[in-house]
């Protein structure tokens, strides 16, 4: 596809296919989550909007027009035939999207993430099959402790999905994620290095991250936001104590963890970094964290820059919604700024259902929960 060398990504529930392709990310390798592209595959207006309607009948069609996935997955749920007709449809137009981006790609190396990787025919188009898995116990504990489920809703989770040997036999590649950050990170490294195209970049010596020199409190210059890379983490770490008025105290081991646990990024002002986001978004949902500008009276310039890229973002993805976490040892200044957005103060109980799940996940302890709607009317609702 396009000369270019296509890691496909696959794995269960919590093994860390996610984390895995922002490690690549991070390696140099242009991203794609294909089952992302999938919402955006079926709005309104799409061919697959369109014939998903033809399929299904106009019983699927929601409020403005919009395919309701709840009354779509009533139907291909209990019938077999009719969710591999809706993969039918699916399937082909995804594979071409992600094609398309991976023509456009700058880079050599395109990573690609998908539940159903050789199931829908992307493994086809791939170099290299990865396949992610972790020990049971590892998924159930990440299922617990970073997703807030219950010990039972996780092991139902876990049993309800296919074991990994079926797909171990079609991989090419296997890492193994079920245990600390830095040796997934070495396996990737490893694997990455081997597909010889990327040999001279991946294989470059890792720099220190270093505590940042005291910078002026008034730095001045244009706002230039970019994606956070691994030479940041001091930087931010140094951020987040400063916008948490040395409340919380991260070593480079938890800003690793979260940099490829979320999408990160930095506001530079004349070479320094003075402000960082992160979000990520799960079944039309968006949910900001870690979003701290270096003083105060910058929230309207470069914390107005950070937030109108993130919308620009999450939009892209069709999110209906945007929850917002913010640190009570934060203090009002962050809360205020997103009300000035139109966000609300809420609790999770008071939210919709789905919303109301991804709050309860994500949620710090000790914070504060802000939502907007993105969308005046919700355009579907995730299966």
């Amino acid at each position: 596809m396009s000369g270019k060398t296509i890691i496909g990504i696959t794995g269960n529930i919590a093994a860390g296919k996610s984390m895995v392709l922002r490690m690549l990310q991070e390696l140099g390798a242009t991203t794609v989550d294909a089952d992302k592209l999938a919402h955006q595959l079926m709005r309104k207006g799409t061919s697959v909007h369109q014939a998903i309607i033809e399929e299904f009948g106009k019983f699927v069609v929601g409020e403005g027009g919009e395919i309701n996935r709840v009354r779509l997955g009533r139907i291909v749920f209990s019938i077999p035939e009719a969710l591999e007709r809706l993969d039918q449809i699916t399937h082909p137009a995804v594979r071409a999207e992600v094609a398309r981006r991976v023509k456009e790609s700058k880079s050599p190396v395109v990573a690609v993430e998908a539940v159903k990787l050789f199931e829908s025919g992307l493994a086809e188009d791939c170099t290299s099959k990865w396949l992610v898995v972790a020990k049971p116990d590892a998924q159930l504990k990440r299922l617990v402790e970073k997703r807030r489920m219950s010990p039972d809703h996780a092991k139902q989770r876990i049993r309800a999905q296919q074991p990994p040997e079926q797909k171990i036999k079609l991989a090419d590649v296997i890492i193994d994620n079920s245990g600390e950050l830095g040796k997934t990170w070495g396996l990737v490294k490893k694997q990455y290095t081997s597909l010889g195209k990327t040999k001279r970049e991946a294989t470059q010596p890792t720099k220190p991250v270093k505590k940042p020199a005291p910078a002026p409190a008034t730095p001045s210059g244009e706002i230039i936001i970019r994606r956070a890379k691994r030479d940041d983490l001091g930087t931010m770490a140094e951020l987040i104590s400063t916008g948490t008025n040395g409340g919380v105290s991260l070593d480079i081991s938890d800003m690793m963890e979260s940099l490829f646990s979320r999408a990160f990024i930095v506001a530079e002002m004349g070479g320094q970094v003075v402000g960082i986001a992160a979000w990520q978004t799960e079944n039309l949902v968006a949910g900001l964290q870690d979003f701290y500008v270096l003083n105060e009276n910058m929230w309207e310039t470069v914390g107005k820059k950070m937030i109108d890229m993130v919308h620009e973002e999450v939009d892209n993805l069709s999110c209906e919604v945007s929850l917002v976490f913010i640190l009570n040892k934060a203090g009002q200044p962050p809360i205020k700024f997103f009300e000035g957005y139109d966000y609300q103060q809420t609790q999770s109980k008071k939210l919709g259902y789905i919303w109301k799940d991804a709050a309860k996940e994500w949620q710090p302890d000790d914070s504060t929960l802000l939502y907007k709607k993105l969308r005046d009317k919700r355009i579907m609702v995730p299966m």
